[in-house]
């Protein structure tokens, strides 16, 4: 595991080129987990999931891809999605969104290119609008499709660490 640089600098210290270096140390990886509100769904067998991130004192960024495989079960519920990092909290709804979330269905080329918010603080829940301008809806079991092999979520997240 890289160390990343959460250490802040005094009054009249030196800011050195040694410091600089460790700002945003090396990305690391973290296996982002899948699940429901009632039933966790199983990705199936030759699935996806992948993540990497970086920490910047109590900045996160993070990158994820979840891809489902041959024979999954979709589960009951909306879909939750593990952070990297324990999130800092969680406040309202519209408060609270963390970034660029890619949902895809691969058989029928849909997508839907959304964003989703903390439900705690170590899970998110990728919501969508199937119309311009219309209500958000979570992503879950059988929305906006049901899942089948090579269908994805993914995205770049940022929020703030506890």
């Amino acid at each position: 595991m890289a160390t990343q640089y959460t250490a802040g600098l005094s009054s009249g210290q030196v800011l050195t080129a040694a410091t600089m270096n460790s700002i945003g140390a090396a990305w690391e990886t973290w296996t982002p987990a899948l699940t429901a509100t009632s039933v966790n769904p199983s990705l199936g067998t030759g699935s996806t999931a992948t993540g990497k991130y970086c920490r910047i004192n109590k900045l996160i960024v993070a990158t994820f891809l979840l891809r489902f495989g041959t024979g999954p079960s979709a589960g009951t519920g909306n879909y939750l999605v593990s952070l990297p990092v324990t999130a800092a909290g969680t406040q309202s709804y519209y408060q609270n969104e963390l970034g660029q979330i890619l949902i895809r269905d691969d058989s029928t080329q849909a997508q839907y290119q959304t964003t989703g918010y903390l439900v705690s603080t170590s899970t998110f829940n990728p919501v969508y609008s199937a119309t311009y301008g219309g209500a958000l809806v979570n992503v879950g079991a059988a929305a906006p499709w049901t899942w089948a092999a090579n269908d994805s979520i993914s995205g770049l997240i940022i929020y703030e660490a506890a």
